[in-house]
């Protein structure tokens, strides 16, 4: 091979090698760039948060959200067949302890976000958030299925139901069916917040990573 032969051909390996080079520092620079990761993570997050919220809509359509909400043994203090009032229903979907006869309302709200989270190894802890009776621009709240401390990258959602005097309780232990107004301070985890027909607002908050 000639001089010029030989030229061309080093030329050919210095511009394959260029390439080459070039192509592996774009790759790494797409997967190692911070933006392109959180914005990918955003993403995800965006979509389980609407998961989540789509969920409370269509819980408090069915009437589950209220049904949750009331579902109190006022004997025990927890919330109907829970565990306790540090881990709830923990590893099972809200309401879902009650015995077989018992066919709770807020049974199927847990189901779903179990088949819309715990099934594609998500993982959600839910809250029912209450205004406190001694300063009703704060909350306390009451566990309700605790599972976990939530990840760095967990999403919240919320959804807002209004309680009356003259409801009662859901569960099974229903306070011989007195109305939350008559409830003692020891029955109910929230108080009466209001001297009108308005006993309490609670906000059904769901916590998933």
């Amino acid at each position: 091979m000639d001089e010029r032969g030989q030229a061309y051909a080093l030329e050919g390996f210095m511009a394959a090698i260029l390439l080459f080079t070039a192509l592996l520092f774009s790759m790494q620079a797409v997967i190692l760039t911070p933006t392109t990761a959180g914005t990918v993570d955003q993403d995800v997050k965006t979509q389980i948060r609407a998961e989540a919220h789509d969920n409370l809509v269509i819980a408090n359509g069915q009437g589950e959200l209220e049904h949750l909400a009331l579902y109190w043994n006022n004997s025990t203090g927890t919330f109907a067949h829970a565990y306790n009032n540090l881990v709830g229903y923990n590893t099972k979907p809200p309401c879902g302890r009650a015995p077989d006869a018992a066919t709770p309302k807020c049974e199927d709200f847990g189901e779903r976000l179990n088949a819309t989270f715990t099934s594609r190894g998500f993982v959600y802890n839910l809250y029912l958030d209450y205004r406190s009776a001694t300063n009703i621009q704060q909350t306390e709240s009451t566990t309700v299925v605790y599972r976990g401390t939530p990840s760095s990258n967990a999403v919240t959602a919320t959804f807002r139901v209004v309680l009356y005097d003259e409801m009662v309780l859901r569960s099974p232990e229903d306070a011989d069916g007195r109305p939350l107004s008559q409830l003692g301070p020891d029955e109910f985890y929230a108080s009466d917040i209001d001297p009108g027909p308005v006993y309490n607002i609670v906000e059904v908050r769901i916590v998933v990573w």
